[in-house]
């Protein structure tokens, strides 16, 4: 006697890759950390780490933008650290003077 054996219909399948979300940049351990190591006793809301994080995020993206169009200019195919210094100094031209 033969035993019958059921196929078990396989539904398809996605990728692996398409089932995984792709995770968006968080700097809210790193702001908390930054925190702590200058003010011990102060604590910080989600929100407003959130909206620190949020503000982080675009800074980083400005200067990167900067770096970019800098390493155009000079006919480059590679960021170094002379065009991420020479963005942040064009960004935040008057921030970064001698302070007393």
């Amino acid at each position: 006697m033969k035993s019958v054996v059921h196929e078990v219909e396989k539904r398809p399948t996605k990728p692996s890759y398409q089932l995984k979300e792709k995770r968006k940049a968080n700097y809210s351990t790193y702001i908390y950390r930054v925190l702590k190591q200058v003010h011990l006793d102060t604590g910080i809301l989600c929100k407003l780490t959130g909206i620190v994080d949020c503000s982080e995020g675009d800074l980083l993206q400005r200067v990167a933008l900067e770096a970019y169009r800098l390493s155009l200019y000079n006919k480059r195919r590679s960021l170094t650290g002379r065009e991420i210094q020479s963005a942040v100094q064009l960004l935040h031209a008057g921030e970064l003077g001698k302070h007393d």
